[in-house]
């Protein structure tokens, strides 16, 4: 078992009466819960129940349970800050990964509205094995559009048109095999002068695209940066751990290691997992390091739309074969203003041209 601080372990009774989280509130949720008549248009009530409320208490209670275990303190209250700051913690990882799925999942579903609301027409069907040979279609119209002029332009100019979007966003969905979630983002680089603020003025938010994450990832570039310091580290790590096992493995064959042979493995090791610091024209690295060291440093993303490929999500009411009609159904229940409510301001520049 791992050992944790000793300012954690002090804190174990108190979090124990403390600290409880629970699954958010959806008024909306709530609602279609006590009609009895699941999501219209996406979801039975067997299936609701089970997607959410089911789901939704064993991801809380494996929270409250992992965080009184490992006796972590000073927990936000926002799932979101939870996760950003157990991320790069190994021994926390439980914690993460809870916290992780229950706010997508949250954010998934807050994302949608019952489809006769959005003023569209569809149904929960299951398609059989001939949905497997249906060729995708790209329509020049779409139902269920955005409202809003300001993101539909944004939609627009980033992805060339509505039903491009919609293409893109449901077949990135359709590919996901296994556990994951689609997003449509707001990306933004901060400016050259405030590299290390956080103020949103000093963010410049320009474009929208779309991209996965998987099992319990989150939409966070600055936790990304610290994922791939993380891993450079234990690949270090696992360098030196082979080293230490050759040389103990020879010391067993030979009785002892001559400290010849342990001065060539601690250079071949050095020469294989650092530049030559007397290597004059290595002495600034590799561009490969340079990259990774400030790959993801000026740069900021906001989730604003959340589509869960999970195939708990789509398998009680569409079958083995009625993934894409479940993407097809969602986009017919996106809630555009709650997706235009979470959009950044957008940095629209103005291009001058000399005369």
């Amino acid at each position: 078992m791992a050992r944790f601080p000793r300012q954690l372990k002090s804190t174990h009774r108190v979090l124990t009466r403390a600290l409880t989280y629970s699954l958010p509130e959806t008024a909306q949720l709530e609602s279609l819960r006590a009609a009895q008549q699941g999501f219209p248009g996406l979801y039975s009530e067997k299936t609701l129940n089970s997607v959410y409320f089911e789901q939704g208490k064993h991801l809380t209670a494996r929270l409250n349970r992992e965080i009184t275990q490992l006796g972590v303190s000073n927990t936000p209250a926002d799932l979101g800050e939870l996760v950003a700051a157990t991320f790069n913690t190994p021994e926390l990882r439980p914690v993460t990964a809870a916290a992780a799925k229950l706010y997508n999942l949250q954010f998934c579903l807050e994302s949608l509205r019952p489809a006769e609301i959005t003023g569209t027409d569809v149904k929960v069907a299951r398609p059989g094995v001939e949905a497997l040979f249906a060729t995708p279609q790209i329509a020049t119209r779409v139902n269920n559009e955005p409202t809003d002029e300001t993101l539909r332009d944004w939609i627009i100019d980033s992805f060339g048109s509505v039903a491009e979007f919609r293409t893109l966003l449901i077949n990135l969905a359709w590919a996901i095999k296994g556990d994951g979630v689609t997003w449509l983002v707001a990306e933004a680089s901060y400016l050259a002068s405030s590299l290390r603020s956080s103020a949103q003025s000093d963010l410049s938010f320009t474009k929208l695209a779309v991209m996965n994450t998987y099992n319990a990832g989150i939409v966070d570039d600055s936790v990304r940066l610290g994922q791939l310091l993380k891993l450079k580290q234990q690949k270090r790590a696992r360098e030196e751990a082979a080293v230490r096992r050759q040389q103990e493995r020879q010391s067993a064959e030979n009785g002892a290691v001559s400290a010849e042979t342990t001065t060539e493995a601690s250079e071949s090791l050095e020469s294989a997992t650092t530049p030559a610091a007397d290597a004059e024209d290595n002495v600034l690295g590799t561009v490969e390091e340079a990259e990774e060291a400030v790959l993801f440093s000026d740069r900021k993303i906001v989730p604003l739309l959340g589509v869960d490929a999970l195939m708990r999500a789509y398998l009680g009411d569409y079958g083995v074969f009625g993934k894409r009609q479940y993407l097809e159904n969602v986009w017919s229940c996106i809630d555009w203003s709650v997706v235009a409510a979470r959009a950044p301001s957008r940095f629209k520049p103005s291009v001058v041209f000399d005369q």
